[in-house]
């Protein structure tokens, strides 16, 4: 079964209350606290107006894994004096003996538990089982630490809460070799054939070759140098990284307006003419530079900081800190005592962060190469087509000039006649 833990207690005694029912009444609302209050089912979570009668029986027959049976000092005076009326507190124990739930009987200060045979001779059939039931004690004065061992208790006995399904992508499948292969083949190929397409004066074709090879330069040059920049900036970024998993969720919903009210800021700034174009290029220079940087770790931080508790983990450093952080703020916040699916919730994030600390440790032990090839398999294969394109305009080049030079040689010189 997947049900919690239903509460029975006498409340009333002859329109007068039992002064048992204010002390169980505290403990079943620390119950709803620690179990959460779906898992915990007694008559004080009625609503005005519901069928009290339909909400007990299905809490019994669909709901319930532990019935906890509260006896105090008058509980069997009270049985008796019930017998022949409807009597509630005899319906759940019968109920909760007759379906095989875990009946446990709690003693409440000097109460003594009726026996089997006392039970029977009272002509109690349908509940005399409850005498031969083991019971717990809980004495008045004493149910900080008696309520605190008899939770532990019911941890073992009732179900938590089903935590979602973790998402754990591995980020570093193997790739073919087929991507590289391809761009190689394409990049051989296409600046001879668009040449060749688009260029008709054959004596022409090498000279847009070679500048199509000196033009693609370039491109290949730019990523090889901003990966440079990134990793001489690596320590700095590391750095920002850790003040980031350490700002709280206000500080970063601040930050977000800031940088919203930044951006229109420089939006009016661009529309207007306080500044040149000069200026305005370099401003938009800094922006894209940091959005390149900063913003992706930023944004990532923002959308994870909200997922509780962290279905998906991505295996990066930036990720782990802030699901650390996170963790961090969520214990102090519950301080002293963690609830059981607050622990278990706070257990399935420190378990997606071992699993990402361990692919982290994975894809460092991968070759420069592999690691690139298998996490963004595009990059390299740009930076071969890239390489291909240069060295196939390059031979293109020499080919074409080669074909030209005889195609347009003069003819052999012959004297005058």
């Amino acid at each position: 079964m997947s049900g919690g833990i239903f509460v029975s207690y006498r409340k009333n005694y002859k329109g007068g209350r039992r002064s048992h029912a204010q002390a169980v009444e505290a403990f079943i609302e620390r119950l709803r606290a620690h179990f959460g209050p779906d898992k915990v089912h007694a008559d004080t979570g009625l609503e005005a107006g519901e069928h009290y009668p339909s909400a007990l029986r299905g809490w019994l027959e669909n709901d319930t894994e532990v019935l906890l049976v509260f006896v105090h000092r008058e509980w069997f005076v009270d049985l008796r004096a019930r017998k022949a009326e409807k009597d509630w507190v005899r319906y759940e124990v019968r109920k909760g003996l007759e379906k095989g739930l875990y009946v446990l009987p709690v003693l409440l200060d000097r109460a003594t538990l009726p026996s089997k045979d006392r039970l029977l001779k009272a002509e109690f059939d349908d509940i005399a089982e409850l005498g031969t039931r083991q019971y717990w004690r809980i004495d008045f004065g004493d149910w900080q630490r008696g309520g605190a061992e008899l939770i532990r208790l019911l941890e073992g006995r009732v179900s938590g809460e089903a935590l979602p399904a973790p998402e754990r992508p591995d980020p570093a499948r193997p790739r073919g070799i087929w991507p590289m292969a391809a761009a190689a083949l394409f990049g051989l190929a296409a600046p001879w054939l668009l040449v060749r397409l688009l260029v008709p004066e054959v004596d022409l074709r090498h000279v847009w070759l070679v500048a199509l090879a000196m033009a693609l330069v370039l491109p290949l040059i730019i990523p090889l140098g901003t990966v440079a920049v990134v990793h001489a900036a690596r320590a700095r970024l590391d750095e920002s990284d850790k003040h980031l998993a350490q700002l709280a969720h206000d500080q970063k919903t601040n930050v977000t307006v800031g940088l919203f009210v930044a951006g229109m800021g420089i939006i009016v700034l661009f529309v207007s003419n306080l500044l040149p174009w000069q200026g305005q290029l370099l401003v938009l220079a800094v922006i894209v530079g940091f959005t390149v940087i900063e913003g992706d770790r930023w944004l990532r931080d923002r959308r994870n900081s909200d997922l509780w508790p962290y279905v998906r983990l991505v295996p990066h450093p930036a990720s782990v800190r802030g699901a650390l952080a996170h963790v961090e703020r969520f214990m102090k916040a519950h301080r002293p005592l963690l609830t059981r699916a607050q622990r278990e919730q706070v257990e399935f994030v420190l378990g997606q962060v071992e699993w990402a600390v361990d692919r982290l440790h994975e894809l460092r032990a991968l070759p420069r190469w592999t690691w690139l090839r298998r996490s963004t398999a595009w990059l390299p294969a740009l930076h071969v087509l890239l390489v291909a394109a240069v060295i196939g305009s390059a031979v293109s080049a020499v080919v074409e000039g080669g074909w030209g030079y005889r195609a347009c040689s003069p003819a052999p010189w012959s004297p005058p006649l």
